[in-house]
């Protein structure tokens, strides 16, 4: 019975055209969450944080790639210049570890090859989910007035791709 309860509400989410699959998760994005039309080879979806407001972006790069937990908590800081806040928090849903970690100082926005802008006072929110077929990674970040409040919701978007709460 509860795999067939666990099926339907796995369908539902494929059914409903407000879900970002990303690896093996499907997403279902809640209010005030607003999927967005960005998919990529690498970006497997985004969504705003209402209708215009910071865009957390999925990626997945495949089996063995994107370096795991460490190694981007390591590559999201050097995003940051000067002292960085770090609060990484261990959660499991349904026996999957997640780890969320907000991360705040000046952030050096811009593409990998683009001239880097500081922005002082950013915060960056970011999920790694680890998974034999491929870690599954989410990053948002923007000003600290804007995301502060996002939090909260960010932890509902992760978690919308389990069935049972954190632990």
């Amino acid at each position: 019975m509860k795999a067939f309860l666990f099926f339907l509400l796995a369908a539902s989410r494929l059914f409903s055209g407000e879900t970002i699959t990303a690896g093996n998760f499907i997403f279902s994005p809640p209010k005030p969450w607003v999927v967005q039309d960005t998919p990529s080879h690498m970006l497997k979806g985004a969504s705003t944080y209402g209708e215009k407001g910071p865009m957390v972006k999925f990626y997945h790069f495949g089996t063995g790639q994107g370096g795991g937990v460490e190694a981007n908590l390591i590559r999201w800081k050097k995003q940051f210049e000067g002292e960085v806040k770090v609060t990484p928090e261990k959660l499991t849903y349904d026996k999957q570890e997640v780890t969320i970690v907000m991360m705040e100082g000046t952030f050096l926005d811009g593409g990998i090859m683009e001239r880097k802008t500081p922005k002082e006072g950013y915060l960056l929110l970011g999920a790694i989910i680890p998974h034999a077929s491929g870690d599954v990674f989410l990053k948002v970040t923007g000003p600290k007035a804007d995301l502060s409040k996002a939090k909260g919701d960010f932890k509902k978007l992760v978690a919308s791709a389990f069935t049972k709460e954190a632990k």
